[in-house]
């Protein structure tokens, strides 16, 4: 089982949204089954979305 775990600040401006996405499909393509992500801030947030997102996309 291969595991990505996202990291980053609280504070992180809503415009790094469009590189979070990008990078969540790297791991994906490469296998990754599973991401931790934190539950503060707003990192933790956009990463959490970015998965939902691309989940809901590669479960087609």
């Amino acid at each position: 089982m291969s595991i990505c775990f996202f990291i980053g600040h609280r504070d992180t401006p809503a415009d790094v949204y469009s590189q979070i996405v990008a990078e969540v499909e790297r791991p994906i393509l490469c296998g990754v089954t599973e991401f931790v992500v934190g539950h503060y801030g707003a990192f933790d947030r956009m990463a959490a979305r970015a998965v939902r997102e691309a989940k809901r996309q590669y479960q087609k």
